[in-house]
């Protein structure tokens, strides 16, 4: 089953799927996250601090797909999170399009649960230069691609879980 989570920032995605999680005895958590500044660094020591011993983590900014493959072993994988992954896709200016497919492939093959968190950045402005645009829209395609695969949706706000799906 793929459960997707979406919401704005500090919205409370991560605690309700971790909540989501726990029903789980076997569980692990798939980060995305790089320290690449002090404040990064702080939010992963706050998220690692927060799971405790509750889940197995994984790292693995780029190639989750693989990650993925290799993780058979659990009963729920929670992926924290698309917003963060397709931002270091075009950091290191990797083809989106190619691990996009990837990824969704796999989702589709996996053989465990898996829960996705990811970001709704469409309820903002529109971005003023065309990277940022370009970004917005690219998360919003893969939000939706990641959405028709999904058996259950979520929308949080203001910490309260919305079922879309």
């Amino acid at each position: 089953m793929v459960t997707l989570i979406t919401g704005g920032i500090k919205s409370g995605k991560t605690d309700f799927a971790s909540k989501l999680a726990l029903k789980y005895t076997n569980r692990a958590y798939l980060a995305t996250a790089e320290p690449i500044d002090e404040e990064m660094v702080k939010r992963i020591n706050k998220h690692k601090a927060e799971r405790g011993n509750l889940f197995h983590t994984l790292e693995e900014p780029i190639d989750i797909h693989k990650a993925l493959k290799n993780s058979s072993v659990f009963e729920v994988i929670l992926i924290d999170c698309m917003t963060t992954w397709l931002a270091n896709l075009f950091h290191y200016k990797k083809d989106i399009e190619e691990y996009t497919t990837y990824l969704l492939q796999t989702i589709s093959s996996l053989n465990f649960d898996i829960i996705i968190i990811t970001n709704e950045v469409g309820f903002g402005v529109i971005p003023l230069d065309s990277m940022t645009r370009k970004y917005v829209d690219t998360l919003g395609i893969l939000n939706q691609k990641i959405a028709a695969l999904a058996d259950k949706c979520f929308l949080l706000v203001a910490g309260i879980p919305i079922k879309i799906k």
